[in-house]
């Protein structure tokens, strides 16, 4: 004669459930967050990189200064 199989119980089963899903989307939640923080990485990396350009095309034209970004004013930086 087979051996009857154990069950959990209705509520115990849902209370696992449950449990699982919660982790589940968690690990989600996780995921896309990483999918955000490496796409804002990226984004990050091409403004430091447009700085750089501009900062290249102001060297080139104004020679080594130092620039306020409130007014505009260039001071030129000295070298020691």
């Amino acid at each position: 004669m087979a051996k009857k199989a154990k069950k959990l119980s209705a509520e115990e089963l849902e209370q696992v459930r449950k449990a699982v899903n919660t982790a589940n989307n968690f690990t989600a939640q996780l995921g896309q967050l990483e999918i955000q923080k490496a796409q804002l990485l990226s984004q990050a990396l091409k403004a430091q990189a447009q700085v750089a350009e501009e900062q290249k095309i102001l060297e080139e034209k104004y020679g080594s200064v130092s620039v306020n970004l409130e007014t505009g004013e260039i001071t030129e930086t000295v070298e020691e």
